[in-house]
């Protein structure tokens, strides 16, 4: 495969294709993907095929590492999943970062380990790579995931960390090592609204997705043979929205203070106006999934930070442009 060069971008792709070489990819698009929980990060990337400019030539296979790099530092690190041929002279690729190699299933129980401990156990049972993991200290009594995505066991950890702890981490690979962070030590020292940086967005608040003013839960009772249940609730808040229900079940390692502890938090979490913006800016690379940004718009009543749920990125030519998805933090 020959490549064509082009008008350099503001970053840098370079292909390694673990036989030794490594080449500099020119593109003509870039767009580097975030999400916070759930998804993998990714890097799809196209390019001409070779012409009389042509210099180099290489072949791109699934499996090559693939780097994207702005002024020596290195943003994306990861693998290449799907390499495309579109018959007209233009090849596409897209690699994802760690994370896409925790989205197979198995089945694990875990009893007295932190989520730290169970992220360095599934890391090493599956040979990722780690970068530094912060300790989330609290043993979560017993944690059972049969035939369940890895990344949703990890999830699932780090919810029950949060219920109990109300500290929030975000697991994301940082330049090829898989990281875990306290979201507030990802808060960014930049503001967007009426200082500037905006070229657009889109502000809502609803109550429709994750906002809940009932937390029931309930727990087998093997000594009785019934259910024990647990209500924590917000009667003003039912009355001006309704019955707004999280319904979720306790494993036996649950005592009934460990509970309570827990619905409390469900209720603080979710009993609250969902505020989420969608914006569009100049580009940044520390903006990425997981990081907390301060938005100031005086008409729209906003001065909070607000939480990255979705970081898309675009290259083209000498342009950086970014697409963000956003919750409110506090």
């Amino acid at each position: 495969m020959k490549v064509s060069n082009l008008t350099p971008l503001s970053c840098e792709i370079a292909v390694d294709d673990k036989q030794g070489h490594v080449y500099t990819l020119p593109c003509t698009t870039v767009a580097w993907k975030t999400q916070r929980t759930d998804r993998a990060g990714s890097l799809e990337f196209t390019f001409l095929g070779g012409d009389q400019y042509a210099d180099t030539t290489f072949e791109l296979n699934c499996g090559d590492i693939v780097r994207m790099q702005i002024d020596g530092d290195t943003i994306f690190y990861g693998y290449v999943f799907t390499v495309e041929n579109k018959g007209d002279g233009t090849f596409s690729a897209t690699a994802y970062d760690q994370l896409r190699y925790l989205m197979y299933n198995n089945t694990y129980v875990f009893a007295g380990k932190t989520a730290t401990e169970i992220i360095q156990q599934i890391a090493a049972d599956f040979g990722i790579t780690l970068g530094e993991i912060a300790d989330t200290e609290y043993p979560i009594p017993k944690l059972s995931k049969d035939n369940k995505k890895l990344l949703e066991i990890i999830s699932d950890a780090l919810c029950e960390t949060t219920y109990a702890t109300k500290e929030t981490y975000v697991l994301y690979d940082k330049a090829g090592a898989l990281t875990l962070t306290n979201i507030n030590d990802m808060r960014l020292p930049l503001a967007f609204g009426d200082s500037g940086m905006l070229t657009g967005y889109n502000y809502k608040e609803s109550i429709d997705n994750e906002t809940y003013n009932q937390i029931k839960l309930v727990q087998d009772n093997e000594e009785d043979g019934c259910r024990d249940v647990y209500i924590y609730q917000d009667s003003s808040n039912i009355a001006n929205w309704g019955v707004l229900q999280y319904f979720g079940s306790m494993d036996s390692g649950y005592n009934a203070a460990m509970i309570e502890q827990i619905g409390v938090a469900l209720l603080e979490l979710h009993n609250r106006l969902e505020k989420t913006f969608k914006l569009e800016a100049r580009g940044e690379v520390t903006c990425r999934a997981g990081a907390a940004i301060y938005i100031e718009i005086a008409d729209l009543g906003v001065a909070d930070y607000f939480l990255i749920e979705n970081a898309d990125h675009t290259f083209e030519a000498n342009d950086h442009s970014m697409s963000l998805t956003l919750k409110v933090v506090t």
